[in-house]
């Protein structure tokens, strides 16, 4: 029942290592490729996303850059300053008189306007009798 000096001493198993086949092996391979592009891409690619975030905060960034309402300015002598001279300012806060006063002051503008070229003029009345009937 003892245990004695001369007594064999059992072995532990030894295994032969992992064997992988062909397909296993590929998949291991490429998680491990897939890893190590993870982490040499991880910098390069946000600091470009950084870069192009952080790039809508500059000022006259052409498109864009958020403008407040009413700081823009129409270049003179272009057709879109003549064209903006046409139209009448609306406020939220206006009266209904002066509502409707802004609204006959833009219809006479259109009115005198279009009286040159027939086929604005053709255009003009057949709006004008669409709203009066």
């Amino acid at each position: 029942m003892g245990v004695s000096d001369d007594d064999p001493v059992p072995k532990l198993p030894r295994g032969r290592g992992i064997r992988l086949a062909g397909p296993e092996m590929f998949r291991v391979l490429f998680t491990l490729a897939m890893l190590v592009a993870i982490i040499a891409l991880t910098k390069p690619c946000s600091q470009a996303v950084s870069k192009f975030v952080t790039g809508f905060d500059k000022p006259g960034n052409g498109s864009a850059a958020v403008r407040e309402p009413g700081t823009i300015e129409m270049p003179s002598g272009s057709a879109a300053a003549r064209g903006a001279e046409q139209f009448e300012p609306l406020r939220p806060d206006m009266t209904e008189a002066e509502l409707k006063a802004a609204i006959d002051r833009a219809r006479a503008r259109a009115a005198a306007g279009s009286a040159g070229s027939a086929g604005s003029a053709g255009s003009a009345g057949s709006a004008g009798s669409a709203e009066t009937h």
